[in-house]
């Protein structure tokens, strides 16, 4: 971080202390967070290319004391009801069902006592494979697989990545960021296709939720899953038919492991349009949440309500959470 990056991390930090200090008011609101995955290492967390969608152990835990001083966490249909309470409502949300969320965030939700709901693509769930993003970049961090990829890659037409150094450091994590950008042009669907084409290789580690432990999870109480495909490809390239598709399998596919799946849908991207909306409410479906956005208000869409993103940087310093999150008002 440069002399300008920490003058403005400083500055943020600061002015979050500052407006807390106002008590700002946020009688009535509502928000919902959404996260990725909380892994068991705060430094490997902190990596370039898994800050963005990444928190540790000790970052996580600063989340969740931050926001209980400032909030109320509760359940997800609760921060959707509208409310008069001068604390605001948070609602905790986790997409993708993580195994490492089962191992490392639920001991602290439950030390806190505080409610989650996990959204799961429901063809993962005690299954290898993963998001492109994760397959492909945890491939080459691990660099054992990187010449299968850059491979898998070529053939595909696609950029290839840059090559591991013997030992990976902070410059190569940099480096597989920058090349995330660079696929964050390319077509979804041909990514999810090299993703799914080297998770059916042998010796490939299941990073899923396992249904066991889900039913596990939604008897203790605290925690309740809902749908968010079967799969992990954006709908909006999908055909109707394919998305109806993914709707209505993943959805039964939960009606069979929990006994009260959430009747809401996570959509795979962060920005459904207004087809996919559409395609989704057909399905029976009446709230879906989007992957970003602000608080909650009477004009939020029910078909796209919005979520704000959580990431290392915000998670681990309360002033810059705080001035974040009013940043979203």
């Amino acid at each position: 971080m440069n002399g300008l990056d920490l003058a403005q991390d400083l500055a943020q930090r600061l002015r979050g202390h500052w407006r807390r200090s106002l008590a700002e008011p946020l009688w009535g609101r509502s928000a919902i967070l959404v996260l990725h995955r909380v892994l068991p290492s705060e430094q490997d967390a902190r990596l370039p290319h898994r800050a963005p969608w990444c928190l540790g152990p000790e970052s996580f835990e600063r989340l969740l004391v931050a926001l209980c001083d400032v909030a109320r966490l509760v359940s997800l249909p609760t921060a959707m009801a509208t409310h008069h309470d001068p604390k605001a409502r948070i609602a905790l949300t986790f997409d993708d069902g993580w195994r490492d969320n089962i191992e490392t965030a639920i001991p602290l939700l439950e030390h806190y006592a505080i409610p989650a709901s996990i959204f799961v693509n429901t063809a993962w769930l005690g299954r290898p494979g993963g998001h492109w993003r994760e397959v492909i970049g945890e491939g080459l961090w691990q660099a054992h697989a990187a010449p299968r990829i850059r491979e898998a890659m070529g053939d595909a037409g696609l950029p290839l990545p840059p090559m591991p150094p013997r030992h990976p450091d902070d410059a190569y994590s940099r480096a597989l960021l920058a090349y995330f950008m660079q696929l964050g042009q390319v077509n979804p669907q041909r990514l999810a296709d090299v993703a799914a084409q080297l998770c059916d290789e042998p010796g490939l580690p299941h990073h899923g939720i396992d249904p066991f432990s889900m039913r596990r999870l939604e008897s203790d109480g605290l925690i309740r899953f809902g749908a968010r495909g079967v799969d992990f490809t954006a709908f909006e390239p999908q055909s109707e038919e394919r998305i109806r598709w993914q709707v209505q399998r993943s959805r039964r596919t939960l009606a069979r492991l929990c006994r009260e799946p959430l009747p809401v849908l996570a959509y795979p991207e962060e920005h459904p349009s207004a087809r996919v909306q559409q395609i989704v409410q057909r399905c029976g479906i009446q709230a879906a949440l989007a992957g970003s956005g602000g608080w909650l208000s009477h004009r939020s869409n029910p078909l796209a309500l919005p979520r704000i993103a959580i990431a290392q940087p915000v998670a681990h310093s309360p002033g810059r959470l705080f001035d974040y999150l009013l940043g979203q008002l």
